[in-house]
């Protein structure tokens, strides 16, 4: 899988990786929300899946891109955020995955690429504060079952605030 990460460019490759690494977690999200929300959690846990192939396609448009590529999956990060927000509900804690969009904002663009690295780091800062005040009521889950779900997206948020600085850092010479 790391040979279809490969670019010429050591920040894209680095991205690519970080793709196959989202895509590749994407199919056990919806297994983890069945042990915790078990039946209660339907439809919500497929619909988590569906960022898998865009996840994907960060390589295809790097492929095209670079810096396209670094800017898609850089999106693509903060849309699933929220998206995955719009389905679970503020108080499963899933909007904890707009600090590592941040940190993959940041990371992914080089410093002569002040503008993506801005308005990406911007994306995630206001989708959460649009979580905020969205006027859209999420499936309610059993009181019980929002502390495991928060523990989950806690545990895997500071995974990737680890992962993301050693991945990019890396290919940007830093690590």
């Amino acid at each position: 899988m790391w040979a279809l990460a490969r670019h010429d460019d050591r920040l894209t490759a680095a991205c690519n990786r970080v793709a196959l690494l989202l895509a590749g977690n994407t199919p056990f999200y919806p297994l983890y929300l069945w042990f915790i929300l078990g039946r209660a959690g339907w439809p919500a846990l497929l619909l988590t899946g569906l960022s898998l192939p865009v996840f994907m396609a960060t390589i295809w448009v790097a492929r095209r891109h670079p810096l396209a590529g670094r800017i898609w999956l850089c999106t693509a990060a903060s849309l699933n955020t929220a998206w995955v927000t719009w389905l679970l509900g503020a108080p499963s804690g899933i909007t904890l995955f707009f600090l590592p969009c941040l940190v993959l904002a940041v990371l992914a663009f080089r410093g002569t690429e002040l503008l993506p690295r801005a308005l990406l780091t911007l994306l995630p800062l206001g989708l959460y504060a649009a979580s905020l005040w969205a006027p859209h009521a999420p499936a309610i889950y059993p009181a019980a079952d929002y502390p495991g779900l928060v523990r989950l997206n806690a545990a895997a948020v500071a995974s990737l605030c680890v992962i993301l600085p050693y991945m990019l850092g890396a290919a940007r010479g830093e690590g």
